[in-house]
């Protein structure tokens, strides 16, 4: 069964992050079909280089965005030109266990799901410097219980039926930080059939993470979210407003303070 890789790329991504990440997807036992690979804007001359190295292991599509579009439309575009049953997102400075795309191209032939994740490490600097483990809810049940309080899925784990996902609008929106928990939202209400694995299948770079989730644009940006349940769900969309608020009272918190909230509370 043949799958193809989507990511993306920007001017912050590093060549050493953007071959560590090649490098995990040329080592897969089940190999794709192609990695659609989006330069989202202008990037470092390095990055051409390391596509052009792993193109003789690869057969990888770059599409180049002539200006910086943020992530859900440059993964928006890359859908277009992906062509396989199944796409596998991977996040270019994340990287991918040689049996993720076996394991979970099984799962969902087993399943006939339409959308999988599963749980993934994440690590400080080296994939080798393990701090914690992101787990989800496995069960169908529990995935949609928990997407009014927070997003169900790991992100760079994902793996999903392209034209499931296509049904949805096109896909991925312009939603600056969730342009993930706003496809799963309009995917579960939809009826899309999901679950998650409960396996690492993914080292996720910790290093930024948490900085990149406080502040006033963070939360301006999560109440965009509100639309999204009050179009598909109600009852959702007055479970999320709790959960709203304490994530925005944490949001507004020192950055040391929600380091700690997120390892004592979030992270096994």
């Amino acid at each position: 069964m043949t799958y193809d890789f989507l990511g993306s790329a920007y001017f912050k991504t590093s060549s050493e992050e953007l071959n560590y990440a090649l490098l995990s997807i040329q080592k897969q036992t089940l190999k794709p079909n192609k990695v659609v690979l989006v330069f989202d804007g202008p990037v470092n001359s390095r990055l051409f280089e390391i596509v052009d190295k792993f193109r003789s292991y690869l057969k990888i599509e770059l599409l180049e965005l002539y200006e910086n579009f943020g992530l859900g439309i440059a993964l928006r575009e890359g859908l277009r030109l992906c062509e396989s049953k199944y796409v596998l997102r991977f996040d270019a400075d994340d990287y991918n266990f040689p049996l993720r795309a076996e394991k979970q191209i099984s799962f969902m032939n087993k399943g006939y799901y339409d959308i999988t994740g599963s749980y993934v490490h994440e690590f400080l600097n080296t994939v080798d410097n393990i701090i914690s483990i992101k787990k989800v809810p496995t069960s169908e049940e529990k995935i949609k219980n928990m997407i009014p309080f927070r997003n169900p899925f790991n992100h760079p784990s994902i793996c999903f039926k392209l034209d499931s996902i296509l049904k949805l609008d096109g896909g991925y929106r312009h939603f600056p930080f969730y342009e993930d928990y706003d496809l799963w939202i309009r995917a579960i209400h939809s009826g899309l059939k999901c679950s998650n694995l409960d396996e690492n299948l993914v080292a996720m770079k910790s290093n930024q993470i948490i900085s990149r989730r406080i502040g006033l644009n963070m939360v301006f940006n999560e109440t965009r979210l509100f639309k999204t349940f009050w179009k598909y769900s109600f009852k959702d969309f007055i479970l999320f407003l709790p959960s709203f608020l304490l994530r925005t009272s944490i949001r507004l918190l020192p950055s040391r303070v929600v380091v700690v909230f997120y390892k004592k509370f979030l992270r096994s």
